[in-house]
């Protein structure tokens, strides 16, 4: 099989079930995400794990899962957050459990492990808190299609950047990190996008038009900056790939890295706008 051939496939069967998983219910979002979150951390420390560096793998995901569940059961209960104090002491006993490990560079274990559940479970839980914690004013309980318009900006982003950039890019973006990303190919993703934009308002109308396009521009701009962070990372390891998970495609920080940074931006406005309780 090509290499074209078993991008298209895997491209195809990841949007498939995205699209599915997101959209169906919203067990098979928590699902999904949970897995994406799991998976990712995993990813994650295993990319970072040198000689020099040791993240505590165990505990930083189990700490994580303990968090995603927790969370996610709280905002579809609509339950107060107090529960979530339980992240305190969690996140502390991080710290503790270092000094039995007897590594090399005790605190950059402890940041690297922290760090990783900032980077992948912070935003995972926004898009719980999106998915369930909307409140406009319907009695609609979930409301996973906001996160699927915003997974869907990316794509177009994508796409739009692609084919405007191979065209006709000629300014560097970003030339240190990314060489081949352009100006041109940045533009010609935002206006792919705001077309996006127009038809999340009607498939998700819980978000006006004007609303979707300032979220296709949060998520163009701050999406892009994710991918240079993630390419960043790996250039710093010097690694093609975050991972093998998706063949022809990399791993799950390769496909998520413009939403994991591009999400609590979108939150954080939806949060302005006052969309959430």
């Amino acid at each position: 099989m090509n290499n074209f051939l078993q991008r298209a496939i895997t491209g195809l069967s990841f949007a498939a079930v995205m699209i599915v998983a997101i959209l169906f219910n919203p067990w098979s979002f928590i699902a999904i995400f949970f897995l994406i979150s799991t998976l990712g951390l995993m990813e994650f420390y295993k990319l970072v794990k040198s000689d020099h560096t040791h993240p505590q793998v165990l505990p930083g995901v189990l700490l994580a899962q303990i968090l995603f569940l927790l969370f996610t059961w709280l905002q579809w209960n609509h339950t107060g957050l107090e529960w979530m104090m339980i992240a305190i002491p969690m996140v502390a006993s991080i710290f503790i459990f270092e000094l039995y490990r007897k590594k090399e560079h005790p605190f950059q274990n402890i940041a690297i492990t922290i760090t990783g559940m900032i980077y992948l479970t912070l935003p995972v839980l926004l898009m719980v808190k999106i998915a369930f914690g909307l409140t406009p004013y319907d009695d609609v309980p979930y409301h996973g299609g906001v996160i699927m318009g915003c997974i869907f900006l990316v794509w177009a982003s994508d796409t739009g950047a692609y084919m405007i950039g191979s065209k006709i890019g000629r300014h560097r973006l970003f030339e240190r990190i990314s060489p081949k990303k352009s100006w041109e190919g940045f533009f010609g993703g935002m206006l792919v996008a705001l077309f996006a934009a127009w038809v999340n308002s009607i498939w998700f109308p819980v978000l006006s038009m004007s609303e979707w396009m300032i979220v296709s521009v949060i998520v163009v701009t701050t999406g892009t900056l994710g991918t240079l962070l993630n390419r960043c990372l790996k250039r710093s390891i010097g690694v093609k790939d975050s991972g093998n998970i998706l063949p022809g495609h990399g791993g799950i920080l390769d496909r998520f890295d413009a939403v994991l940074i591009s999400i609590p931006f979108v939150f954080f406005y939806l949060f302005l706008i006052g969309k959430f309780s």
